[in-house]
């Protein structure tokens, strides 16, 4: 019996993701056919506003383009669906009700609902374009490590992030005025809230923390502090202590197999290689208890790359379809059934951190008083505020320390790697 080579694809969303995603299909067709001997072909086209969309020659070129959903659940002819929807409702919508093979590069959809999508599934969920973009990270930790114990996994999970810490540093910049050139240039949104508080890279990192460590990660049990407070003397402090911050997501088994996971500023040393991870691009390391450390970079977000992890993901479906009508491999990789992994509270863990905060009362004293059984490494007073470098201390200690002197809302806290 001949096996099938062209896959009838469906692609629900139409916005910049999944235009690049049908321009990928299209344009780069022919590549992949030679590669794999398998033809994807676009079917259906689902938008809300797809009768917005004017002059649009790769548009022209689908069968069906239409605002009903039905008409992607209800037919039969489609082989793959391409999910590039953002938000929640309709993207859960489609991937609970379809019996279809599905792509997607909705992280937060995959960070609140895995146990929900993946329960009792019988098709797959490929998911390559949900964290770090044309990384290959998915896939190398489902398969190519599948032989270690990991033990750590972190890295630059945000583009928008690693932009706007970048040019502060390199250029001495303030944190809004940057924050305004990248949503000028294209890489913050409007609305940059997910971006800056960390909540986009929590995503990414739950995704990543439940297929390092076999189990569904409960997204609310990640620690989470982004750099919205983020100043200029932050940055420049850190460069005088040899040191530069990126905003660090990070999950580590501790000798007990329980897991910290958490999303937090972090200042690295000029040996650790993601110090020198600049712009818009995202890094990875992957601790094995075999290969030890392993490191990907590359372009973390935008259409192209992320098309080309969609694309990459469909042919992949497609192949495994010639294989076996059931999962090749389980969706998260090998999760064990009724696994609850206890995630610790990263605010109890002691560590090295960076504190700066402004006082009202302008006392430097009190509070290396209040820190008197705190290590303190390093204590200045510089422009209004008070910096300080604690050892061997948690966060709730550091701020139970602060607020027995002056109950402060703004406190920046970094830790120290």
């Amino acid at each position: 019996m001949e096996k099938k080579k062209e896959f009838k694809v469906a692609v629900a969303g139409y916005g910049h993701v999944g235009k690049d995603t049908v321009k990928t299909i299209i344009e780069n067709n022919s590549i992949m056919e030679k590669r794999t001997g398998i033809k994807l072909t676009i079917k259906t086209i689902f938008s809300r506003n797809i009768d917005k969309v004017k002059d649009d020659k790769f548009l022209d070129k689908i069968e069906i383009k239409t605002k009903d959903l039905n008409d992607i659940l209800n037919d039969n002819d489609i082989d793959i669906v391409i999910e590039v929807l953002g938000g929640m409702d309709t993207a859960k919508e489609l991937l609970m009700k379809t019996n279809k093979p599905v792509v997607t590069a909705n992280k937060a959809l995959l960070a609140n609902c895995f146990g929900e999508l993946i329960k009792n599934r019988k098709t797959d969920i490929a998911f390559e374009a949900s964290v770090a973009g044309a990384i290959p990270i998915i896939k190398a930790m489902k398969e190519s490590l599948v032989s270690d114990r990991m033990e750590n996994v972190y890295g630059i999970l945000n583009g928008t992030c690693n932009y706007i810490l970048t040019n502060m540093t390199k250029n001495n910049l303030d944190f809004k005025d940057v924050l305004k050139d990248a949503q000028d240039k294209g890489y913050a949104e409007a609305d940059p809230t997910f971006d800056i508080d960390g909540i986009d890279t929590a995503h990414k990192l739950c995704i990543l923390s439940s297929i390092a460590f076999c189990s569904v990660i409960n997204f609310d049990k990640i620690f989470i502090r982004g750099i919205r407070n983020i100043i200029l003397d932050d940055i420049v402090f850190a460069s005088e202590l040899g040191l530069t911050i990126k905003l660090i997501a990070e999950a580590a088994l501790d000798n007990n197999d329980n897991a910290y996971i958490y999303v937090i500023p972090t200042l690295l040393n000029d040996k650790n290689m993601l110090s020198k991870v600049d712009y818009a691009f995202n890094a990875i390391t992957v601790v094995g208890d075999r290969s030890g450390d392993t490191v990907f970079y590359g372009s973390g977000a935008g259409g192209r790359p992320t098309s080309s992890a969609i694309v990459s993901d469909a042919v992949t479906l497609a192949r495994n379809s010639l294989i076996t009508d059931e999962l090749r491999i389980p969706i998260l990789g090998f999760v064990e059934e009724n696994k609850e992994l206890k995630v610790k509270d990263f605010k109890e863990k002691n560590e090295t951190f960076y504190v700066r905060f402004k006082s009202n009362n302008n006392n430097l004293l009190a509070f290396n008083e209040a820190f008197y059984d705190i290590n303190i490494e390093k204590s200045v007073e510089r422009n209004g505020n008070f910096m300080f470098v604690l050892k061997d201390v948690n966060i709730n200690s550091i701020i139970k320390a602060i607020e027995s002197v002056e109950k402060i809302e703004d406190i920046f806290i970094a830790k120290i790697k």
